[in-house]
């Protein structure tokens, strides 16, 4: 039988943009075990894997020196809609325990701003927060900012300074978000377009004059909605970031359908739609607004992962034990946001730890989710920590499609018409010109589930390298997981081969990471 073969084109002249480190970013939330359990001990974990600070140690060494999240989102989500960020500071003797709305549970506070910023700076990642625009008010976001980035002798930057130890500097918190998906009906203190546009530019108006310097974040919805319509419309004079959100098999269909797996691959597919026209929609509110008196907005995808909502529950708080399939999800989501660098810079996985997350903590130890794998090497490689001055490469893919079922249904006909590639890539040209260390990174990502493909990558203008490296990630069952008992039994293969004329195997269901040596 004749292996199917698909063609990917490489012209390391056509650039697309840098590849911000950004979008390798994370988030997390107080729901589940992702706080208390995840970033924060149990009673009986031992004293070993606590941190000086109280924290978990060895997530906060897999989160900072493995994925090297530039920046995390916090407290929410749907929590931040309910959030009173005073609750979370002073003597932790003194601080209230309050019902959460969001989720169900019951909030010690035990973990608030304080504790947020002081993980975030062992951690090697840049605090962002998002505002309550539910039951929040403005001036509880102006005092939040005044507590987090205050200078002078004010009150709520004094308190700051009596919490953090007398210590004068600030926190310089960059990055605030206007709300969290205040557009659902399962948000507390829901708005429509109209309203929540008005009690966002009203607030980004009052937050820029207390502090001109923070990277403000409109509150958009998946990107093919009126309602990012209607937001940029009316902030994109104000705002530096429209963020949208997205989860692959999440939703309403006929789960009798054998179809799971590939609803699971080519959910992404739907993101890059939502990219697509978010763009436009930006384009078009600074053509309405005028370009000199708007800004050139970018989106942050600060909201993107897979999520089965039938697996991981609020009763189980979300807790999702991942499979291969879902890990191939994943590496198209990352491919997706490569192939749009000049336009999505920043992106954050939900969530960091235990909530549908590639973290998995027991009081003792921890594991990583087939998930975990496809973070990793993309953070590590195609422009994040050891890809520094990558920038994202147009490629041209030829490979045979898939035209079967999706989620959403229209991936197949309005996104992809006449269908889904089973070849999955994105390429960066990382090092700076001249550098003995530049190298062409390609991601691969075959997405059919019983088929292997010959996959030939061709170049344009740099002489052909002798060896290339390659990691793998496979496992001969798509549903293959990752547990305490076999924490690697889905996990990635490095080798080095020949360069073979650029044909490289990939096996049937499988993600790989090329790194191949630039020479002019």
């Amino acid at each position: 039988m004749t292996t199917p073969s698909a063609t990917v084109q490489i012209d390391p002249t056509r650039i697309i943009s840098p590849v911000d480190r950004r979008l390798y970013s994370g988030f997390i939330e107080h729901l589940g075990r992702c706080i208390y359990g995840g970033l924060v001990p149990d009673e009986s974990t031992p004293k070993e894997l606590i941190t000086s600070s109280g924290f978990r140690k060895d997530v906060l060494e897999v989160i900072r020196d493995e994925l090297h999240v530039p920046v995390m989102r916090w407290p929410g989500g749907n929590y931040a809609s309910s959030y009173r960020w005073k609750d979370g500071i002073g003597p932790r003797n003194l601080r209230p325990t309050r019902p959460e709305l969001a989720w169900g549970g019951i909030e010690s506070n035990h973990f608030g701003t304080d504790e947020f910023i002081r993980w975030c700076r062992e951690a090697n990642t840049e605090p962002y927060i998002c505002l309550n625009m539910g039951t929040g008010t403005l001036e509880d976001a102006l005092d939040w900012l005044e507590y987090c980035n205050g200078t002078r002798r004010t009150y709520w930057a004094d308190q700051r300074r009596t919490n953090n130890g007398g210590r004068d500097e600030p926190y310089n918190v960059k990055y605030w978000a206007l709300g969290n998906e205040m557009y659902g009906p399962w948000q507390i203190g829901q708005l429509s377009a109209a309203e929540y546009t008005a009690k966002a530019q009203q607030w980004a108006h009052a937050l820029k004059i207390m502090d001109p310097s923070i990277v403000l974040i409109s509150c958009g919805q998946c990107g093919y909605n009126v309602w990012d319509a209607t937001i940029l419309r009316g902030l994109v004079k104000q705002v530096d970031l429209h963020s949208i959100h997205g989860y692959t098999s999440f939703g309403d269909r006929d789960r009798t359908e054998d179809a799971e797996y590939e609803r699971g691959v080519f959910g992404p597919e739907a993101a890059e739609k939502g990219i697509e026209i978010t763009r436009s929609l930006i384009e078009l509110a600074r053509i309405e607004i005028g370009a000199t008196e708007s800004r050139p907005v970018k989106i942050a995808f600060d909201e993107w992962g897979a999520w089965d909502e039938t697996i991981g529950t609020p009763e189980n708080g979300l807790e999702q034990h991942y499979t291969l399939r879902d890990a191939l999800g994943v590496a198209s989501w990352l491919n997706v946001f490569v192939r749009n660098a000049d336009i999505v810079k920043m992106a954050n996985y939900a969530q960091a730890v235990n909530v549908i997350a590639p973290i998995i903590t027991s009081p003792t130890g921890l594991f990583k989710q087939p998930i975990f794998h496809p973070l990793r090497l993309f953070a590590q490689f195609m422009g994040g920590a050891l890809g520094q001055g990558s920038s994202s490469l147009q490629l041209h893919v030829q490979s045979p499609c898939y035209e079967g079922v999706t989620l959403p249904p229209w991936i197949g006909t309005v996104r992809r018409e006449g269908g889904c590639k089973w070849i999955d890539a994105s390429a960066v040209l990382s090092g700076s010109s001249g550098s003995p260390e530049r190298s062409i990174r390609v991601a691969l990502v075959n997405r059919h589930k019983t088929e292997s493909f010959a996959v030939y990558l061709n170049f344009l203008g740099p002489k052909a390298p002798t060896e290339i490296d390659i990691h793998e990630m496979y496992h001969q069952d798509p549903v293959a997981k990752n547990s305490f008992e076999e924490p690697e039994n889905v996990k990635v293969e490095k080798r080095s081969e020949a360069w073979n004329d650029g044909r490289i195997v990939l096996k049937k269901h499988s993600f790989v990471l090329v790194c191949i040596p630039y020479t002019l």
